[in-house]
């Protein structure tokens, strides 16, 4: 059974009935929106558009973030040119720029997403038309429109535009599954999502910025999980230096058991082919390495040529790259207070290969920690709510099912055994690693059991 989750973005391609069916059966465990190619009063219609052909297809609803985008005129810069720019000719907006936004001289502005490359000689005035002096590294021809990197620059203000927060609302009244926020710089940025969200929103920060990945540990600490965005990543950083800073990220959320996407470009060919390029494969195969819980398909799905092709080859390719990976014991080793149950019990089974362990959980805690020991087994999550379960389709390993929880811990193993055995994931004679609490319904696991299906 396959382990790393699958994320599937709908888009034009992919909107009508029979293929958001198609993508959730072909494995598409998350289905994605787009916010930044969907207008706020279309966002509701789309997220019940999902739910009322998949409801068990957990959502994660992307917030477009303060992408800055050129908005002057056309130019040609050229090698060693002095230029000026106004910060709203940077896109820099008002909740962004406040005084001098926080750029500085010296500090790299990039432009045309990273083909053209200058430095900030010195800055006179404020926003929004005060003067931003630039001398051109690597020239080229700008386009009005294309997008605009500060690699050096922590823009200061809110992370938020106000389309940002009207989407928010709708995802918070919707009861969405999981939201990623876009250009995260600092825990904060979290911090100010929750506010619309509430506290115990599941929020994904977007690592695509150098200020974030020197922060990972605290992100990580506020968040459900962090994604790989190695689009703006890839333009921020150098291009060679990306590969370890997928890998950092991966194993920085591992240690702190959240849950990790990695994202962009994974089968782009598949836009436009019915084949995945040998590069491709290798891409995705390194990301199952690095031990993200999920990988995520984008175009691919979004406008592609057969979004439901892209995803059968995007789960055979995890297929594949899991039968020669082991995962050392990361979370474990970090947490061995926390993690004490659920590693003894992914050891357990891994020392009388056991076909699946079952977990009890409410929310879903219990899982995530199971999972985030890596165990070789499936994990058969057990819960009551069926919020939780379809959360829990973004975590590794874990397949979900919905099952009574009663007081009687053995009442509530014997009806989590009865679910699993009805969706065919135990059968007769499978050994099944029992991990629950005997103290108390919602309490962490403090119980491990061995079960054998007669």
């Amino acid at each position: 059974m396959r382990r790393t989750k699958v994320i599937a973005t709908v888009g034009p391609a992919s909107l009508a009935p029979e293929v958001i069916a198609g993508l959730v059966d072909a494995g598409a465990d998350v289905l994605r929106i787009n916010c930044s190619h969907v207008e706020t009063d279309g966002l509701r219609e789309r997220i019940r558009l999902v739910r009322s052909v998949r409801p068990q297809a957990a959502l994660l609803v992307d917030i477009q973030g303060p992408k800055l985008r050129y908005g002057g005129e056309p130019r040609e810069l050229r090698d060693g040119d002095s230029t000026a720019f106004s910060f709203t000719e940077l896109g820099l907006p008002e909740s962004r720029a406040t005084g001098d936004g926080g750029l500085r001289a010296g500090q790299r502005i990039l432009l045309h997403d990273g083909r053209i490359e200058t430095v900030i000689t010195d800055i006179v005035g404020s926003w929004p038309n005060g003067r931003i002096n630039v001398r051109v590294l690597h020239g080229g021809v700008l386009q009005t429109n294309k997008g605009v990197n500060l690699p050096d620059t922590e823009v200061a203000g809110s992370v938020l535009s106000e389309k940002d927060r009207a989407d928010l609302e709708v995802a918070q009244r919707e009861n969405v599954d999981y939201v990623a926020v876009s250009f995260v710089q600092r825990p904060s940025d979290i911090d100010e999502v929750r506010t619309i969200l509430g506290p115990t929103a599941h929020v994904i920060a977007k690592i695509e910025r150098p200020q974030a990945l020197e922060r990972i540990d605290e992100i990580c600490r506020v968040s459900n999980g962090v994604m790989a965005a190695r689009g703006d990543l890839g333009v921020e950083l150098p291009f060679q230096v990306v590969p370890a800073a997928q890998h950092k990220i991966a194993r920085t959320a591992l240690r702190n058991g959240v849950i990790s996407i990695c994202a962009t470009e994974m089968l782009e060919s598949m836009t436009s082919s019915s084949r995945a390029t040998r590069a491709e494969v290798a891409d995705v195969t390194g990301a199952v390495r690095d031990g993200f819980d999920a990988v995520m398909l984008s175009g691919e799905t979004a406008v592609g040529i057969d979004p439901v092709r892209a995803v059968e080859v995007m789960c055979a390719i995890c297929e594949a790259a899991e039968r020669d990976v082991q995962l050392p014991p990361i979370f474990a080793d970090a947490n061995p207070s926390t993690a004490a149950v659920t590693a003894a019990a992914s050891s357990l089974a891994r020392r009388v290969g056991a076909d699946s362990l079952l977990s009890l959980t409410y929310t879903g805690h219990s899982a995530h920690l199971l999972a985030a020991c890596r165990p070789g087994s499936t994990i058969i999550a057990a819960t009551p709510s069926p919020e939780t379960a379809r959360k829990l389709r973004l975590v590794w390993g874990v397949q979900a099912v919905v099952a009574e929880r009663d007081a009687d811990v053995e009442v509530a193993i014997g009806a989590g055994l009865a679910a699993a055995r009805s969706e065919g994931m135990i059968r007769r004679g499978d050994k099944v690693v029992v991990c629950a609490s005997r103290l108390s319904l919602r309490s962490d696991a403090d119980t491990i059991w061995l079960h054998i299906e007669p």
